[in-house]
This record gives structure tokens, C-alpha cells and sequence, in this order.
């Protein structure tokens, strides 16, 4: 006979110590994301020296001017907004996991948009790299403007891993759910 799932247990010390953790670290990501990329997108000399090779496109001549680093910051934007969405959701789901609920609805559902803003990270990182590189090669002469598109080992991974842990989410919810509808038959 299975025993239903518990919808609150009491966090021991170990997960405290880790919700207080995560929660610390999804504050600092979200100031980060808030920050630094402003921060590099209005300097033009940063830019000039780091974007190329963030974007693959190694020696090829670039522009750094005024509109480069406005679209490059816009194409940026995408994963700035994805990043604080998925720190946003890991805040909500520790909150729950701090509060002894890691099996309830909200939990469950935390960890799916967690995972899914995850996901869309990994999926759109490629193209915004291109973006930004079209953004830097933009104000070269004809035939020197790039489209770059690079999908590298970590891309790959991050998309794997970000399809995994959604699987984990939907399955823990179905699991879940079918631990209730037990519930009622026992």
C-alpha cells in the first residue's frame, strides 16, 4: 500500500541552510543581470575588446559605435529577461521548499517555469549571439557585415539540461497528482 506524499514536511537544518543559499545566490544573479550588461554595453572600449570572441567572430573587423552597442545591448535583452524569469521562479520555488511544501502544486509549478525559462535560455542564446554579431559587423563596408550563428559543446549541454530537468518537473507533478488521486481511494 503506498503511502500518500506529505503536502508540508519540516525542513531539516541541511535544507534551511541550502534554501538560504539558493535564495542569496538568486539575488546576486539578479543584481548581476541587472547590472552588468548595462554596464558593458555602455563601454565601448569593453565591448570592443570582449564581444567578438563572446560572439565568434574571432578577427573580423567590428564596429563599436553608438548603434552596434544599442542593438547589441537590445539583442542582449532577451537573455537578461530569461535569466530573471528563471531566478525569479528558483526564489518562489525555494520559498516553498523553505517552507516545508516540496511536494504542493505551487512547488511543482515553480520548478516547471524554472525549468522552461532554463530551457528557453539554452534555445536562444545561439541566435542572440548572432544578433549581437550583426550588431558589431553592422557598420562594416559591403561584404564585411557577419551573421555568425555558433552552437557550441555548453549550448548543447544547457539545452539538455534544461529538457531534463523539465522532464523531472512533469514527472514529479504527475507523481504528485497521482499520489492524491490514491489518497481518495485508500
Amino acid at each position: 500500500m503506498h503511502q500518500p506524499l506529505p503536502s508540508a514536511v519540516r525542513p531539516g537544518p541541511a535544507l534551511r541552510r541550502l534554501v538560504w543559499l539558493v535564495r542569496l545566490l538568486a539575488l546576486l544573479g539578479a543584481a548581476v543581470l541587472l547590472t552588468v550588461p548595462l554596464i558593458f554595453w555602455l563601454q565601448p572600449d569593453w565591448v570592443r575588446n570582449a564581444a567578438p570572441a563572446m560572439v565568434g567572430l574571432g578577427g573580423h573587423p567590428t564596429v563599436v559605435d553608438d548603434r552596434a552597442r544599442l542593438l547589441g545591448g537590445l539583442a542582449s535583452l532577451p537573455g537578461v529577461l530569461l535569466g530573471l524569469a528563471a531566478l525569479w521562479q528558483l526564489w518562489r520555488l525555494f520559498g516553498e521548499y523553505g517552507a516545508g511544501r516540496v511536494f504542493g502544486a505551487a512547488a511543482q509549478r515553480h520548478l516547471r517555469g524554472f525549468a522552461a525559462a532554463l530551457l528557453a535560455s539554452a534555445l536562444v542564446t545561439p541566435f542572440m549571439r548572432a544578433a549581437v554579431g550583426v550588431a558589431l559587423t553592422l557598420g562594416n563596408p559591403p561584404g564585411q557585415k557577419v551573421l555568425s550563428f555558433m552552437l557550441s559543446w555548453h549550448d548543447y549541454l544547457s539545452i539538455l539540461c534544461g529538457a531534463v530537468l523539465l522532464a523531472v518537473a512533469l514527472v514529479m507533478a504527475d507523481a504528485v497528482r497521482l499520489a492524491e488521486d490514491n489518497e481518495g481511494f485508500v
